[in-house]
C-alpha cells in the first residue's frame, strides 16, 4: 500500500531555512479532532529518524527520500506530492534538497502530560 497519495501541484517558492529541521508556528483548529494543527516543517539536507503523529502533508518545495519501517516502503517525495503518515510509526528520511512541508496533522501525545 503506497503512502504517497498524489501530486497536487508544482510552485516556485524563495525560501530559505535557520536550522537543520524546523517547525513553524501550528494553528490549531477548533471544531476538529482536539489537538489538530496545521502547520509548516522543513528540513536541510541530510537524514534522520522519527516516529510520526497522524498527519497529511504536500511538499512545498525540495526532495526527500522516505523509507517507512512499517512496511518497508521506500519513497521519494516533491513538490506538489500529497504523503499520508500514521501516528506512532517509525521512519527514516533521507533530504536530499532541502524540503519544506505543509501538514494537517493530529500532534503526539507526551508522556507526562
Amino acid at each position: 500500500m503506497s503512502q504517497l497519495l498524489g501530486n497536487a501541484f508544482s510552485a516556485e517558492l524563495d525560501w530559505k531555512p535557520k536550522t537543520s529541521t524546523f517547525r513553524t508556528g501550528a494553528r490549531y483548529l477548533d471544531g476538529l479532532t482536539a489537538g489538530t494543527a496545521v502547520d509548516v516543517w522543513g528540513a536541510e539536507v541530510g537524514e534522520y529518524q522519527g516516529v510520526t503523529a497522524d498527519e497529511i502533508f504536500v511538499v512545498l518545495e525540495g526532495k526527500a527520500e522516505v523509507t517507512f519501517h512499517r512496511t518497508g516502503e521506500t519513497i521519494v517525495i516533491g513538490p506538489g506530492d500529497v504523503v499520508r503518515l500514521f501516528a506512532g510509526d517509525t521512519n527514516t528520511w533521507r533530504t536530499i534538497e532541502t524540503i519544506r512541508k505543509v501538514s494537517f496533522y493530529v500532534p503526539p501525545v507526551q508522556s507526562g502530560s
